[in-house]
Parts: structure tokens; sequence; C-alpha cells
């Protein structure tokens, strides 16, 4: 443990909270994909969970402004939880892309791309379970931060797959850039779970 006051803990709660909700978010975004029909039904799950997800992330920036001593330093948590925040908006960024522009069915290679930041997510999910036994579960959390750095390394390899497949094979222009910038967002959100990793790597070493 990190010697927590009981209020101290309330950080811990709010972060694991976070850390579920981009989990959810991108289970749903992994069910959209598998079945466009249902974008519009996952789009309205998805904007319910980012409206909370910034509610959270709200709450723990209150908390920062009011609480006199924090279980970790204030930047640490700030940090955390604004990382947390972004995933869950490039995550709702990609579907609403797909919506607003009427993309093409998503690929087999988009699918393996949604799948690739799925397992980040749950990675991360399970670390900040963690997160408030740093003592006992460094280990734990400094192979899940490799984990995902590994599971990132293979994301840049499919975007880039995918990237010259779709300048290799479509012919239409504009589906080309739809397809680009909904990408783009995917890569963007696997790229701030590594962030996000490096991040939790960082704090487990300082104050385990």
């Amino acid at each position: 443990m990190l010697g927590l006051k009981p209020k101290e803990d309330e950080f811990f709660s709010l972060l694991k909270t976070s850390a579920a909700k981009i989990c959810e978010s991108s289970l749903i975004l992994k069910a959209a994909v598998a079945d466009p029909s249902s974008f519009q039904e996952k789009m309205a799950e998805l904007n319910e969970i980012e409206h909370t997800a910034d509610e959270i992330t709200k709450s723990i920036i209150i908390k920062l402004n009011k609480t006199l001593v924090t279980p970790m330093d204030r930047e640490d948590i700030y940090t955390l939880a604004t990382i947390l925040d972004d995933i869950v908006d490039f995550i709702q960024g990609a579907l609403e892309r797909m919506i607003m522009y009427k993309a093409s069915k998503p690929s087999a290679g988009v699918q393996d791309l949604v799948g690739i930041l799925h397992e980040c997510v749950q990675i991360i999910k399970v670390s900040f379970e963690y997160l408030a036994n740093t003592k006992t579960k460094i280990k734990d959390i400094l192979e899940n931060t490799q984990q995902i750095h590994s599971l990132e390394s293979e994301g840049d390899r499919l975007y880039r797959l995918e990237v010259a497949k779709l300048f290799e094979e479509e012919t239409n222009p504009i589906e080309i850039i739809k397809w680009k910038e909904i990408l783009e967002h995917l890569e963007d959100a696997i790229d701030r779970c590594e962030d996000l990793s490096d991040s939790l790597k960082g704090v487990v070493l300082k104050y385990a």
C-alpha cells in the first residue's frame, strides 16, 4: 500500500473506475466494427460512457484541488486521469467518424487493430486494480506495461499495413481519406495506451 488514509483511497477508486470505463468503451467499439448495422446503437452507448468518463476525470481534478495530502504526486494523478480520458475520447471519435463519413464496412485489418486496442485497455484495467498495492504488485504492473509496449508495436505494424493496403486496393479517393483518418484515430488510441503505460511504470517505480 502507499500508506493510504481512507479519503486518499478515493483517488485509486476513481482511477480504477475510469480504467474500467475505457475497457467498456473499447468492447463497444469492438462489437460495432464486427456488426456495422449496430453503429448507431453502439454510438449512443459510447456517448454515455464518454460522458461518465468526463465526470470521473472532473471529480479527480476537483478532489486534487481540495485535498491537502495525496497518495501520489498531484502531477502523477492528473497525468493518469487525463490520459485515461483521452483514450475514451479517441475510441468515441473513431466510431463517430465511421458514422459521420458513412464509411464502408470495416476491413478485417481494422477489426484486428480494434482487437489490439481492446487487449491494451484490458491490461490497463487490471493494472489500475493493482495501483493501490504497488509494493506487492510491482512485478505484475511492470509486466503489464511491457505487454502494452509489445501490443503498441504490433498496432503500429498493423496500422502501416492497413494504410498501405488502403492506397493499393481502394480506388475511391474519398474512401481513402475517410479510412485513413479513422485508422489514425485508432492508432492514436493505442499510442495513448502506451503513454499511459509509461506513466504508470514511472509511478510504480517511484513509490514501490
